[in-house]
């Protein structure tokens, strides 16, 4: 079995045919890339394929087309979709599943395409006759942007652990993000200009009855089935973000028991005795029952989190996320090839991120009779009428933080507040349904981050619970179906019979990372020159000797990105660094009992 074809992309379009000729000669001679060719008029492109990828062949080529992803969607009705990219691309979405790619035109000119799912991030830069597009930042600095600049607010904003691009900009000043199931047009002495082809919202998301309900349950099982089949090693090598929860356990007993794939697992659990032994009695259990070929586990003390981030992958972007930060350690002690998890999981399932939708969608004369069922106590109407009257007041619950850090300056901390007023402006003219789901979908900077993270180390990354099939699946399904009485009613109803009842029906989400949040933690180095810009006088260039742990966590990013642009735009190939102390702790887990059989056959979906 192949899997899905991957590839990193990089084109320059410029006038200069001097210029053009030496880019061409230094792409082909960096060993970054495995094709680099001139697609079209003044254009230089390159390609650099992940790991067990099959590059794009002649026909692909000859008709335009650079994938990113999801040729294999396509390639079938190759012609047709060259037409509609070339044409009318606004109707692209007429083409099934996830698909990104370049296609360059005879006239010079070039459509630029992003997934619905978004899974490879696409970058625009454009100055004068130049214009550039890629999906690694890195590669705009080492070969474009000789002298690039901050973006101060898109830095701070992450610095903050929010994964936002506000306004479609990036960390670099003039490098813009591309959205999500949109496509931009872009060529010499051509503005770009950018529009989307794709939404997965719908007119009306009416009460559902049972079978309504059933038919959503059985549906989210079989897309999950479908990812996993897809995107999953037969051979082994994919490695699970397992964190106890329902949503990890549920995609661990997917994939080694019913689509029976070998799979590892990593999980970051608590230090403290207590809150350690409730979460192993969760996964223990789990894992003994499955095929599992490693489990690898990492305590959090205090100071793991900023350690992690200093041993982690060094790549052109901000990189928080636990277990990209521990993929350069597990990578030296076995072959990893997938990195999957159950991100947004929450969103799509039923959580108290379901909240503000479900009180838009139930009436009080409802709430009051109790059908649908709320998802919360006693408080539900308090609740129910403080959301209503916020909405009455022109003041939605927004799912973005209300300030940025202390440390940020105080300029950028009014540029956010400006910035989260517009937003909120446009949220109470916002009137379709699952209003609230489609603000949470708008912080999806973290697939950019582990697109840019992961393929640094030739590792594969994919979302079970976030790409087009599934997002359309939770925008079709009406709040009460996911959350109330309980919540994950979706995920629960669809996996009753393949997911054990004890990791199913957890009760909790664990919450027990209070012991970090308070801790204080000492700080030595000062700050790179480039952070003036972002960091407060008072901060800058060295903060307190002894600071929160979230700001030691947003300093130490900040610190790391500015060190990881300094390095690239020399044009060096950036290496994780030395494993740590705190990687040096990761445990292995042995299972407790024999591995049960892959389970693989059909089973019915419960009511």
């Amino acid at each position: 079995m192949t899997l899905p074809a991957l590839a990193n992309l990089f084109a320059v379009c410029d006038e200069n045919p001097l210029r053009a000729d030496a880019l061409q000669h230094k792409l082909q001679h960096s060993g970054e890339f495995a094709a680099v060719w001139r697609p079209a008029p003044g254009w230089v492109a390159a390609a650099a394929p992940l790991p067990g990828s099959v590059p794009d062949g002649a026909q692909v080529r000859g008709l335009g087309f650079a994938f990113a992803e999801g040729r294999d969607l396509v390639e079938c009705q190759l012609e047709h979709a060259a037409q509609l990219a070339a044409g009318a691309p606004q109707r692209l979405a007429s083409l099934p599943g996830d698909f990104g790619f370049i296609h360059f035109q005879a006239d010079g000119s070039a459509t630029v395409v992003r997934s619905c799912g978004g899974l490879v991030p696409f970058y625009l830069w454009q100055d004068g006759g130049r214009a550039a597009v890629a999906t690694r930042l890195g590669d705009l600095v080492c070969y474009i942007l000789h002298q690039p600049r901050l973006d101060p607010l898109v830095n701070a904003v992450w610095a903050s652990g929010w994964g936002l691009f506000p306004d479609g900009r990036t960390f670099l000043e003039g490098v813009a993000a591309l959205e999500r199931g949109s496509f931009a047009q872009t060529g010499p002495h051509r503005a770009v200009s950018t529009q989307r082809y794709w939404s997965p919202r719908v007119e009306a998301v009416p009460l559902p009855n049972a079978a309504r309900q059933q038919e959503h349950a059985e549906r989210l099982r079989e897309l999950l089935l479908a990812q996993l089949r897809r995107n999953l090693d037969p051979a082994g090598g994919n490695l699970l973000s397992m964190s106890g929860g329902v949503d990890s356990s549920a995609l661990a007993s997917l994939a080694a028991g019913v689509v029976g794939r070998p799979l590892s697992t990593f999980s970051m659990l608590p230090e403290p005795s207590e809150p350690f032994r409730h979460e192993m009695s969760y996964i223990r259990p789990l894992l003994g029952g499955l095929r599992i070929e490693r489990s690898w586990m990492l305590r959090l003390r205090p100071e793991t989190r900023v350690e992690l981030l200093r041993a982690g992958p060094r790549t052109v972007f901000h990189v928080p996320h636990y277990a990209l930060c521990a993929l350069p350690t597990l990578l030296r002690q076995a072959p990893i090839r997938v990195l999957f998890g159950g991100e947004f999981a929450d969103e799509v399932c039923g959580s108290s991120y379901t909240w503000p939708d479900w009180v838009a969608s139930v009436g009080l004369l409802a709430l009051l009779r109790g059908f649908p069922q709320p998802p919360s106590g006693t408080h539900r109407v308090l609740r129910w009428g403080k959301h209503r009257l916020l909405a009455a007041l022109h003041r939605p619950v927004l799912p973005f933080p209300p300030r940025l850090p202390e440390y940020i300056r105080p300029e950028l901390q009014e540029e956010y507040r400006a910035w989260r007023h517009r937003r909120r402006d446009a949220a109470t003219r916002d009137h379709a349904p699952r209003r609230y789901l489609a603000l949470r979908a708008e912080e999806d900077g973290f697939l950019a981050m582990n697109w840019e993270a992961a393929t640094n180390l030739g590792v594969r990354r994919f979302f079970p619970f976030f790409n087009r099939d599934v997002i359309e699946l939770a925008f079709e399904c009406h709040p009460t179906e996911l959350v109330g009485p309980g919540t994950k009613k979706l995920l629960r109803r669809a996996l009753r019979q393949d997911v054990p009842q004890h990791n199913l029906e957890r009760p909790d989400k664990g919450g027990w990372g209070s012991y970090v949040r308070e801790a204080r933690l000492a700080w030595s180095e000062p700050l790179p020159e480039m952070l003036t810009t972002v960091v407060r006088r008072e901060w800058y260039p060295r903060p307190p000797a002894l600071v929160g742990g979230f700001e030691a966590l947003g300093l130490t990013q900040l610190s790391l990105f500015a060190e990881s642009l300094r390095a690239r735009g020399t044009g060096l190939r950036l290496r994780p660094a030395a494993e740590c102390r705190t990687l040096r702790a990761i445990e292995t887990l042995e299972p407790t009992q024999q591995p049960t059989e892959a389970r693989t056959e059909r089973m019915p979906c419960p009511t």
